[in-house]
């Protein structure tokens, strides 16, 4: 249930693109239903909001066959994976995962079956679009670039993210990554999957939600289905016992979860909080409680594709001089080019490729635009927050 402190009809509704931004649309709809307020909207935006959960269910039904799909194929292939995000995260942060803007299936994959992994994604029709140590990104479906306006639409295009579980040795045996070694069987309309264990989902979660506070972009949308997550499980000592046990003894993951925990808690309705998240919150560096209790809100209300704020962040977590100067400035103004977000084919006809190159040219000045007005803002900010931190040193 939404319980988001600071939101009115005028702040989420007068602009369509923040409450679809934020992911919220959706449950914001399915909050009215449960309450019986759909009258207290105006009927156009209801309408808005019913055409989008129609929209939605039939995305998420092609999505979730497509998944069925992959886990078939990488089952009969007796790969060592689990799904992760997506459709594990129902019923833990909402009733059903047709309230949740989709856009690709996640897996993490045993480095061994790296390999067939790929080769299984090349046969299902996928192209490798980007490769870094951890992840490898593969899409399908086209090189038509997807519309905001079908932002709830089934598309042509389909994307997937294979995140790698490496192995280890110890005393000559290899070992697994423990998140695969702990899996569990998940099922959805009768179909089963292997999944992270309650523990590893929700450390998911959490590291996932502070990545993106931590960068330019966070939907308000993670930071509620974090606080969902936790308001469904909050009588589970087990699973809150096996967190305490992990961030007890890594500083990295008690840092995350207290930072994420404290923005949730100060949105969103958390009726009880967990004795060891309290304690992860208390055991916050101040400089990181005092970030967010200054903008925590600006995140949470930004439009796509964010502010720089973050920075101010990175600031407090390794101290004013620990981001050297040449790494502000490339984050501030990056002189690289976006990632594509499409598969780029080899078709020939003038008017696509004039298409894709207009749409292409439109994205870069949006983005350059986005670097401007935010990097500015930034520096502006910048001067308060150092006043702001010398006064916790005063």
């Amino acid at each position: 249930m939404i319980a988001l402190r600071g939101l009115t009809i005028e702040h989420g509704l007068g602009t369509y693109s923040w409450l679809d931004a934020s992911g919220l649309a959706l449950y914001f709809l399915d909050r009215l239903r449960t309450l019986g307020l759909e009258t207290a909207i105006p009927d156009r935006v209801l309408r808005r909001l019913e055409q989008n959960a129609i929209d939605n269910q039939e995305k998420t039904d092609r999505m979730f066959e497509e998944f069925v799909r992959i886990n078939r194929e990488f089952q009969a292939a007796g790969l060592l994976y689990v799904n992760i995000k997506g459709f594990t995260l129902a019923p833990d942060v909402c009733t059903d995962a047709v309230l949740r803007c989709q856009f690709d299936l996640d897996f993490l994959v045993d480095c061994g079956d790296l390999s067939a992994c790929e080769k299984i994604l090349g046969e299902l029709g996928y192209v490798l679009t980007g490769a870094g140590k951890a992840v490898r990104e593969f899409k399908a479906g086209g090189e038509q670039l997807p519309s905001v306006r079908d932002l709830y639409r089934a598309k042509p295009q389909r994307s997937v993210e294979v995140h790698v579980a490496d192995s280890f040795v110890k005393d000559g045996v290899i070992g697994q990554d423990d998140r695969l070694v702990q899996r569990r069987t998940q099922s959805r309309t009768g179909v089963n999957f292997p999944a992270l264990s309650d523990c590893d989902k929700f450390l998911g979660l959490a590291l996932h939600l502070f990545k993106h506070l931590t960068s330019e972009w966070t939907r308000a949308s993670w930071i509620f289905e974090y606080a969902n997550f936790i308001n469904f499980h909050s009588a589970d000592e087990a699973l809150w016992l096996a967190v305490k046990k992990r961030v007890t003894f890594d500083s990295e993951i008690r840092v995350a979860v207290g930072a994420v925990t404290l923005i949730a808690d100060r949105n969103f309705d958390i009726s009880h909080l967990p004795e060891v998240l309290t304690w992860t919150v208390r055991e916050l560096p101040r400089s990181v409680s005092l970030w967010i209790e200054h903008y925590g809100n600006h995140v949470l209300f930004a439009l796509f594709p964010g502010t720089k704020l973050y920075l101010l962040l990175q600031r407090a977590l390794v101290g004013q001089e620990g981001l050297q100067p040449n790494t502000r400035r490339k984050r501030l103004i990056p002189l690289h080019r976006p990632p594509e977000v499409v598969v780029r084919s080899l078709d020939k006809n003038l008017s696509i490729r004039l298409k894709r190159l207009r749409s292409e040219s439109s994205y870069l000045l949006f983005r350059l635009r986005f670097h401007i007005t935010q990097g500015i803002s930034y520096l502006i900010e910048a001067s308060r927050w150092k006043r702001n931190i010398a006064s916790l040193q005063g």
